[in-house]
């Protein structure tokens, strides 16, 4: 993968704000026996800063993917990790006039009744028409937090064009959606995440082996959701 500078500062910051974890500083804090942790709640929000970058990496993510760039978007979160996310990357579209025209939806994880009004999932005026719905999210392993949201917003009348998380963890989850017709992209992979990181001298030839096995062996072969 080809990083652009923007992108290699964000990653060194990410792994600095113990956003990115590895080993010993895992096991202290959570108690979990991985090699590598992807945190993007607790000691995110104490970061504005890299919250506002993330949403500028998604914003040209969505840019990169659309055959037509004044065509609208539609960015929901994927609830509750990646809703401040969600918002973070229309306010940047707007604040830095990139383009394309981007709107935000909230997606609820239950839905709210008023009066006798069917109960709904989402928080925002829907877009129809020449409108692509762009379903974003911190991280994908599994898969099923996204499926989950997928189902919510069908019942809503919403067909969602692509799925893209920031960081893909490369185990399976993503092959698995679009076994499902669901598009997945992503910001990051999470072997040229731990490529760059080791080029940089930020992790061990031994951890980033460590890392390479973990993912091999802790692939999802079969989706959560028909459990």
């Amino acid at each position: 993968m080809n990083l652009t500078l923007k992108q290699k500062s964000l990653l060194v910051e990410l792994k600095r704000a113990k956003i990115v974890m590895f080993g010993k500083e895992i096991r202290s804090k959570y108690g979990l026996n991985s090699p590598i942790y992807l945190d993007l709640r607790e000691n995110l929000y104490e970061r504005a800063d890299l919250i506002w970058q993330i949403g500028g990496e998604f914003v040209e993510k969505i840019r990169a993917l659309t055959d037509r760039p004044q065509l609208p978007q539609t960015v929901i979160g994927v609830p509750e990790t990646a809703t401040p996310l969600a918002l973070s990357t229309v306010l940047y579209s707007s604040r830095e006039e990139t383009g394309p025209p981007m709107h935000y939806l909230l997606l609820r994880t239950k839905g709210k009744a008023y009066g006798s009004v069917s109960p709904s999932y989402l928080i925002g005026k829907k877009h129809h028409g020449d409108c692509e719905y762009n379903l974003i999210d911190d991280v994908v392993a599994s898969g099923l937090s996204k499926w989950k949201s997928l189902q919510r917003l069908e019942r809503e009348g919403i067909t969602v064009k692509r799925i893209i998380a920031f960081f893909d963890r490369q185990q399976g989850g993503a092959e698995l959606l679009e076994k499902e017709g669901y598009p997945v992209h992503s910001v990051f992979k999470l072997l040229d995440v731990t490529a760059f990181y080791l080029q940089e001298g930020l992790i061990t030839e031994a951890t980033h082996q460590q890392i390479q096995e973990f993912l091999r062996t802790h692939r999802f072969q079969k989706p959560l959701w028909e459990k």
